[in-house]
């Protein structure tokens, strides 16, 4: 089997497959593959947004302390194998070819009821065996309880990240649902790392969690917290008398930032010894992922982009789009139906001057003459034409965010001129 051949075979299961009720779909799946996440360590992250971020800020400092480590993520925005990356290299064609073909036989076997996902996850787990992965750093797909990456039986630590209504129909309708999935990957005796600015009902489901575990639980300490910077070229703060710096914008990239100290803080105590303050300052520093708050140019006009797809993380947004000062302020916008789109437009279109809309980028977009009514000033556009209006409407001294739906970033990287930013300003 080639990559080609591969990669169609992934993508004639469904993304979500049959719904489930318990991981004994996936663990039947995992048995006749011989269990090779039972012989690593993870780090097991969940949570609404500031998953990709923490993730990719903890797995650059390991690389860094010298540690192969292993990075797993979702969606993926350029190309499928960025979702399986070690020391931050994707998983290469061949490789992914190779498994897949080993694979194969026994999904087909076992189950043809289960995900796109389930099947990744399980690639992942065996490239990650094969190549000898010191640790792991692991996100959730959906939720945390019943996600297949749940069959993880220990970790060296769990992560809740920033937990916000989002996924209510499979999920449940109010923030404790929420967080009671979120929370379901924390592990008996095993240290829980929650992020800071959690809602009171999401953190005080965690806290109980946690106890009923018998996990310790790790909040960032905010009265050691000193903010020295905040804009559109970065963070600097000092946490615990120690400076660090975030080269991804905006005030939620300090508290990823938090949240991957105090894991890495704990880590380096339970074995990892390598860890120390230069490589958590640079882990933190040159931690990138794409299309999440990314400046793609600073000037004529000032061009971003970022994966923000419901009301949380477009508040986020809202807050740091409002501290740059460029004027006029453009957004390329294109939602998805199963989102609380409208509440997420209602905290940015405020700080919006003009909104190209469009749809059709992925199933289930919101139809974009419905989108263009929630902004003050707003029109409708094609993929191919979307991202040259914009730059043309914020002219030299304006300012052009992409945002909307991490499907939106990966279909304008590839059909909408994405790539070459600079020939459509040029």
């Amino acid at each position: 089997m080639n990559y080609c051949e591969a990669m169609s075979y992934i993508e004639s299961f469904s993304k979500l497959g049959k719904p489930v009720s318990s991981l004994a779909r996936f663990e039947r799946i995992m048995d006749a593959l011989g269990n090779p996440q039972k012989e690593m360590n993870f780090v097991h992250v969940a949570g609404t947004n500031g998953k990709g971020s923490t993730v990719r800020m903890i797995a650059e400092t390991l690389t860094r302390s010298g540690y192969r480590t292993g990075e797993f993520t979702s969606p993926y925005i350029r190309v499928y194998n960025d979702r399986m990356r070690i020391d931050g290299v994707n998983i290469s064609d061949d490789e992914l070819a190779e498994i897949v073909t080993q694979i194969r036989p026994i999904i087909d076997d076992l189950s043809t009821d289960c995900s796109q996902f389930e099947i990744t996850t399980a690639i992942a787990f065996i490239y990650f065996k094969a190549k000898k992965c010191s640790i792991v750093v692991m996100e959730t797909g959906l939720g945390g309880l019943l996600d297949c990456t749940n069959i993880i039986e220990k970790s060296c630590v769990s992560v809740i990240t920033s937990i916000s209504p989002d996924h209510t129909a499979i999920l449940g309708d109010t923030v404790e649902k929420i967080a009671r999935h979120k929370a379901g990957i924390i592990k008996q005796g095993c240290p829980v790392v929650i992020a800071p600015s959690q809602s009171k009902e999401a953190y005080a489901v965690v806290y109980r969690t946690a106890a009923q575990f018998g996990s310790r639980l790790v909040t960032p300490d905010m009265s050691s917290l000193i903010i020295r910077k905040c804009g559109h070229t970065g963070n600097s703060f000092t946490y615990r008398r120690l400076n660090y710096k975030t080269s991804m914008v905006g005030r939620h990239q300090i508290d990823n930032a938090l949240t991957a100290v105090e894991t890495l803080r704990i880590l380096k105590k339970r074995g990892f010894g390598r860890i120390i303050y230069p490589y958590i300052y640079r882990g933190v520093k040159y931690a990138e992922v794409p299309s999440r708050c990314q400046i793609l140019r600073v000037d004529r006009p000032f061009v971003m982009i970022d994966g923000a797809h419901n009301p949380d993380g477009m508040r986020a947004l809202a807050d740091f789009i409002r501290t740059v000062p460029k004027a006029p302020k453009i957004m390329v916008c294109g939602m998805m139906s199963n989102k609380d789109w409208q509440t997420a437009i209602g905290y940015i279109s405020r700080y919006i001057d003009r909104a190209v809309c469009l749809d059709g980028f992925a199933q289930n977009t919101v139809f974009a003459p419905r989108l263009a009514e929630m902004f003050s000033e707003g029109e409708v556009s094609n993929l191919r034409d979307a991202l040259s209006r914009a730059v043309t409407l914020a002219g030299t001294d304006g300012m052009v965010v992409i945002a909307g739906s991490l499907y939106l970033a990966a279909a304008l990287q590839t059909h909408g001129g994405l790539e070459n930013i600079d020939d459509k300003i040029e």
